[in-house]
């Protein structure tokens, strides 16, 4: 049951949102120049007095190839415009207020400075060969935790600078490795690892907490300011790490670690769990470490259970393990009575409310809060108001709309008095035909309801009949989300003249772990037939979609499924397959992560139960002389996650067979095409493709 507040909160943002009558739309079909001119917004935080709100706008220059990022500054009740932050020469980043509010801490061009909230004062307080990144400040404002490069042998800044030098002069680029995950996502192990440190603002000292660790602070590859936290009285510091242990490649035990800020050695308190814990945050009276751990070693998508760590027992206990949902990000409110937890839920993201006890235990049950939009980085101011409210702030967005800030008041009845803070693209978004995304719900594999989403093309009109592409997500454990999407944008899909059909099936995130497990050693059973079983409902439910003018598109395991499809059936007229998995045997002896393909198929490659009943049972290339369907093939030639070799290998089994079929291979990209001039390739070829093959339009 929503509590009152949360109620007043989703009628206000319903009553807020956009009529999707009314954008039946005057405005034109957007082009990749429109998507690539979208200023986004990201990382929200307010002032710890709930007055001032920081944020950050990133712009592409596709002609440059490059992106920047700046950082605004608004006051909370909207009564002056954002100005950039600090000035308007200065590129500045990850901007972070002070506990008592008067400085701002940020990211200036690879290292870390602090102005005073007035503008003077400005000064850098690192200038490491390594950076600087993440900065968090102390409790009592007198030093910030952040992360920098180095060479873990190394105890001095010069020490990593000369033996950066070294390398860089050596007359070999020979790499020699001793152990596995020499390699990881895109970047190859260079002996440098990502350390905490600490600098004292008085003296300008900045020192490494963890000297001479062989581990990646936070871990690698996607490891940010949620991956360490300051103790309430500043004396320690928690983090998360990964030992780079033998099996460090085929096990998922990450754990949390305490650290002394001044001296000392990490202490780790998560060890009896051999699965992934991570985000710790402290309670800011000390005495719990809130974090999330995974239950089940080697499997990286089990659900993130909340956790506290009492650090008066040394006890932890899960206080809320009835909840079916996988915790992301979370914070303790300022009056320490509750967690406010992140999370994906039926193809949004909401934040939910966990109250707990003075003994650890949860009061009463979790709390939805916020719902009806994807929000994300939400935070709290800590002084409460004259109302008995907190200023909170946080990210929206949808598949129509890029994202915005929005802000609004939390107290114990929920959030309340909800609204738009910012509107960066509301200009550019007026021009377009931009199709708000619908809720797709049907039965899929042995009975069990699967929810997705469908997005019409621009100047859509019900009695004509329109192509269709069905969107495929990465994972398998993910899901697509009502959201504005930086690489699969389904607007920028739709606008090609198309409708989008973007499910949800078995594997995807959001809809309880139960739903997640069933993809695991069956990647071509229950989550096949969810996918065909959408697509008949489609049909039957929307008859302007032209069923003989269908295709699929996907990357990743998104690309899998397409390779698989095209084994399996000829009711598609064209397919995309980015960065997908073609050979399961192949893959899982070259991939990074080994504990994802171990868990997956069941055990090494080289198992023969595993080879029989899931290796070769579920590998598209076993298929291969059954594809028939002209298929578009894109890889990044620097993707350690799902090697290039399985796009290069598709290909050549299309081609001897004659099947139409192209290969786009991006040398300087990895599992993800980021590069702006990339992007456009990208678009480009899938525009292209569908408009030759789907009688689509070709996007401009």
């Amino acid at each position: 049951m929503l509590n009152v507040g949360a109620k007043f909160f989703l009628a206000a943002c319903v009553a807020a949102a956009l009529n999707p009558t009314a954008l039946s739309a005057q405005g034109r079909a957007m082009t990749f120049d429109d998507f690539a001119a979208m200023r986004m917004v990201s990382d929200p935080h307010v002032s710890p007095d709930g007055r001032l709100i920081t944020y950050s706008v990133r712009t592409t220059s596709v002609a440059a190839n490059r992106r920047n990022a700046r950082t605004f500054i608004v006051p909370a009740d909207g009564s002056a415009p954002p100005r950039v932050f600090p000035d308007d020469t200065t590129p500045a980043i990850e901007a972070r207020f002070s506990p008592d509010g008067r400085r701002i801490a940020y990211v200036h061009l690879g290292q870390l400075w602090v102005i005073n909230i007035d503008g003077t004062g400005r000064r850098a307080l690192t200038r490491l060969w390594g950076g600087a990144a993440g900065p968090k400040w102390a409790p009592g404002g007198d030093r910030i935790a952040f992360t920098s490069r180095v060479y873990p042998g190394c105890t001095t800044d010069a020490c990593n600078a000369d033996s950066a030098l070294r390398t860089d002069r050596a007359a070999s680029r020979v790499r020699v490795y001793n152990q596995l995950l020499y390699r990881h996502w895109d970047r190859w192990d260079d002996g440098t690892r990502s350390h905490l440190f600490v600098v004292d603002l008085a003296r300008g000292e900045a020192r490494d907490v963890v000297p001479r660790v062989e581990m990646h602070v936070p871990p690698m590859p996607f490891g940010g300011t949620e991956s360490y936290d300051w103790s309430h009285d500043g004396q320690d510091l928690a983090f998360a790490a990964r030992a780079e242990t033998p099996d460090a490649a085929w096990t998922t035990d990450v754990n949390v670690y305490t650290v002394n800020a001044s001296e000392g050695s990490p202490t780790v308190i998560t060890s009896s769990n051999r699965a992934a814990d991570n985000h710790p945050v402290y309670s800011r009276d000390g005495r719990w470490i809130a974090y999330v751990a995974q239950r089940r070693p080697g499997f990286e998508g089990d659900k993130g259970r909340v956790m506290l760590y009492d650090r008066r027992t040394r006890t932890t206990r899960e206080i809320a393990p009835g909840w079916d949902y996988h915790a992301e990000r979370m914070y303790f409110t300022p009056d320490l009575r509750s967690l406010l937890v992140e999370a994906q839920d039926e193809g949004r993201t909401a934040i939910w409310r966990l109250t707990i006890n003075d003994d650890g235990t949860l009061d009463g049950s979790p709390e939805r809060l916020v719902r009806t939009h994807n929000s994300t980085q939400s935070t709290l101011a800590y002084q409460f108001g004259a109302d008995g409210a907190i200023t909170m702030v946080w990210i929206r967005d949808a598949m129509h709309r890029p994202p915005d800030v929005w802000v609004g008041r939390y107290s114990s009845t929920g959030v309340r008095n909800a609204r738009q803070l910012t509107r960066e693209n509301d200009g550019l978004i007026a021009q377009l035909d931009l199709r708000p995304a619908q809720d797709f719900s049907f039965t899929g594999a042995g009975d069990a309801p699967v929810h997705g989403f469908v997005v019409r093309p621009p100047a859509f009109d019900s009695t004509r009949r329109w192509p269709m592409v069905m969107l495929v997500h990465g994972g398998p454990q993910g899901a697509w989300l009502d959201s504005w999407n930086a690489r699969w944008n389904a607007a920028l899909f739709a606008a090609n003249g198309m409708a989008v059909m973007a499910l949800n099936p078995r594997g995807s995130t959001g809809y309880g772990q139960r739903f997640v497990d069933e993809v695991s050693r069956d990647w071509g059973g229950k989550v096949y037939v969810d996918l065909m079983r959408g697509l008949d409902t489609a049909l039957t439910r929307y008859p302007w979609i032209d069923s003989a003018r269908v295709g699929a598109a996907g990357g990743s395991f998104g690309g899998y499924m397409t390779n698989w499809m095209n084994g399996n059936t000829r009711r598609f007229a064209a397919f995309a397959s980015h960065a997908g998995i073609f050979n399961l045997e192949h893959m899982a002896s070259t991939t990074d992560e080994l504990w994802f393909t171990e868990w997956e198929f069941g055990g090494t490659w080289w198992n023969r139960v595993a080879q029989q009943q899931t290796f070769d049972k579920w590998s598209p290339h076993m298929l291969a002389g059954r594809m028939r369907t002209p298929t578009l093939v894109l890889h990044g030639e620097q993707d350690f996650r799902v090697p290039y070799t399985e796009g290069t290998a598709l290909f050549t089994a299309l081609q001897r067979q004659r099947v139409p079929s192209r290969l786009v291979l991006f040398p300087d990209e990895g599992h993800w095409i980021t590069r702006p001039a990339n992007q456009r390739v990208w678009w480009d070829e899938m525009s292209r493709w569908f408009s030759r093959y789907l009688g689509a339009r070709e996007a401009q």
